[in-house]
């Protein structure tokens, strides 16, 4: 997952200020808390929430 921003900061596409395995980092720690709230709330809403945001775009 780190290939990515660091390919994204070599071609100037992420800027100086975005650490880019820290970039990379942020998505899987965002749908691993919603698996576990999913889990401990018995509902999917704490794991759809990151992966609308990962898509781009909250339909609620």
């Amino acid at each position: 997952m780190r290939d990515g921003p660091r390919a994204m900061r070599a071609r100037g596409e992420l800027p100086d200020r975005i650490d880019p395995d820290r970039f990379a980092l942020a998505p899987l720690a965002a749908v691993q808390s919603g698996l576990l709230l999913t889990r401990a709330r018995r509902g999917a809403v704490a794991l759809e929430a990151p992966l609308d945001c990962l898509r781009g775009h909250d339909d609620r």
